[in-house]
C-alpha cells in the first residue's frame, strides 16, 4: 500500500565549526503512488532528506509522517522502506536468490513464500534467467546489479521506496534504459517512490513532480513541463535545462512589453517576456536578468550596427540540433552563450564574428543575479 510523506519544518544541522545547515524549514508533500525526484547540485541536502526520510539521520527539528503518522523518531528497522543505494550494497558472499530473499528472511516469512515472491520481483525487474543462473552479484553487469538491488527493495511490499542516485555507475546509455525501466516498475507496483539524482535529464525523464534544492532550501516543486516553462527564478531555470543570461536595466514598460538596455553592446531589447516571480514587481529603472533558451536565439554572419555581436568558438552537431557556442564581449570580458540551430549556418566557421538575434514573444524576465 502506497503511503503519502508529509515534511514539516524539518531541519537538519551537522555540528562543526562552522556549523552545517544541511536542511532548513523544509515543508511539502509527496502523494500515494507519486515518483518524487529531489534534484540540485551536490551539497543541496538531497541526500541529507533522503536519509532523514528513511531515518538515518535524526532530525535537529520538524517532522516526518507517513500519511498520519508521525516517523521522526522511529528507527528505520521499524519503517516499511525499501532502499537502494548509489553502490547497490549488494552481499557479495550471498547469491542473486539470497540477496533478494535478505529482507523476507529477516521478517522470518516461510520458505514457499520466500520462493514466490522473490521469482515474481525477479520476472518484474526483466532478470528470471538470471535466477535461473544464480551467480554471485559480481558476476552481473552493472545494470543488471542495479536491478537485483531494485528487486531486493521490493520483494517484500515496502510503503516507500528511496532511491540514491542509483544510476550514477551506470554508462549513458544504460541510464537511459535504467530510467525508463525504473519508472516502468515504479508504475507497476505503485508504491511511492523518492528518487534522488543531479541529473537534470534524468529527473525530467523519470519524475511526477520534482523539487529543486539549493542550500538546504526547496526552491521550486512541479512537474517537469510546469518547472522548465514557468521557472520562479533564474537558478530553477538554469537547473532545468540550459538558459543563456543577458544582465540589463528596463529602460520603458508597458503592461507586458519590456524595453531592455542589454549589457551586451548596450543593445535595447524590445520583448514580452515571461515574468518569473522573483522579478513581478520590477519597475522602470531596475536592473534585471534576461534568460533565452538555446533554441530561442539564433545567430547571423557579418553583425552590423544595433547588433548584438559575438564570435563563434565551438560548433556542436548534436543530431537535431547544431549548438553553437559564442562569446559575447560584456563590461571588457567574455562570456559563452550556448544557441541551437536547426541547421548549420552557412558561410559561419568556428571563430568568424556573428549577430545574435532575439525574439520578441519568448524568453523570461528575472531578478537581477541569482543564476549560480
Amino acid at each position: 500500500m502506497s503511503s503519502r510523506i508529509r515534511y514539516q519544518s524539518v531541519e537538519k544541522i551537522f555540528p562543526g565549526d562552522p556549523p552545517v545547515h544541511a536542511l532548513k524549514k523544509v515543508s511539502f508533500t509527496i502523494e500515494p503512488g507519486e515518483l518524487f525526484c529531489l534534484l540540485g547540485p551536490s551539497g543541496c541536502g538531497k541526500t541529507t532528506l533522503l536519509r532523514c526520510t528513511a531515518g538515518l539521520e535524526t532530525l535537529s527539528s520538524g517532522s516526518i509522517f507517513y500519511d498520519d503518522e508521525d516517523v521522526t523518531n522511529i528507527p528505520p528497522f521499524r519503517r516499511n522502506i525499501g532502499m537502494v543505494f548509489q553502490s547497490y550494497a549488494l552481499y557479495p558472499h550471498m547469491n542473486v536468490f539470497e540477496n533478494v530473499a535478505y529482507g523476507l528472511r529477516v521478517r522470518k516469512v516461510d520458505q514457499a513464500t520466500v520462493k514466490r515472491k522473490v521469482e515474481e520481483i525477479m520476472e518484474l525487474v526483466g532478470l528470471p534467467d538470471v535466477l535461473k543462473r544464480n551467480p554471485s552479484p559480481t558476476a552481473l553487469s552493472g545494470g543488471q546489479q542495479q536491478r537485483v538491488a531494485v528487486a531486493r527493495a521490493l520483494v517484500y511490499d515496502p510503503q516507500i521506496l528511496l532511491l540514491d542516485e542509483p544510476l550514477a555507475n551506470l554508462d549513458a546509455k544504460l541510464r537511459r534504459h535504467m530510467r525508463a525501466e525504473i519508472r516502468r516498475i515504479q508504475k507497476v507496483t505503485n508504491i511511492t517512490t523518492i528518487f534522488v539524482t543531479h541529473d537534470q535529464e534524468e529527473a525530467m525523464a523519470i519524475g511526477d513532480r520534482l523539487a529543486i534544492m539549493r542550500d538546504g532550501i526547496i526552491e521550486q516543486i512541479g512537474s517537469s513541463d510546469e518547472i522548465y516553462h514557468n521557472p520562479v527564478n533564474a537558478f530553477v531555470s538554469n537547473f532545468i535545462g540550459k538558459m543563456n543570461f543577458f544582465p540589463g536595466q528596463i529602460v520603458a514598460k508597458d503592461g507586458g512589453q519590456y524595453q531592455i538596455k542589454l549589457d551586451s553592446g548596450n543593445y535595447v531589447l524590445a520583448f514580452t517576456p515571461k515574468v518569473a516571480a522573483d522579478a513581478q514587481g520590477a519597475k522602470e529603472g531596475d536592473r534585471v536578468t534576461v534568460g533565452f533558451r538555446p533554441e530561442h536565439l539564433q545567430i547571423a554572419p557579418g553583425p552590423s550596427e544595433g547588433q548584438v555581436r559575438g564570435r563563434v568558438r565551438i560548433i556542436q552537431h548534436l543530431g537535431q540540433v547544431v549548438r553553437y557556442e559564442v562569446a559575447l564581449e560584456d563590461g571588457g570580458r567574455e562570456r559563452a552563450i550556448e544557441v541551437d540551430m536547426r541547421l548549420l549556418v552557412p558561410g559561419v566557421l568556428e571563430g568568424d564574428e556573428i549577430a545574435v538575434q532575439f525574439p520578441q514573444d519568448v524568453g523570461f524576465l528575472f531578478a537581477e543575479g541569482g543564476e549560480e
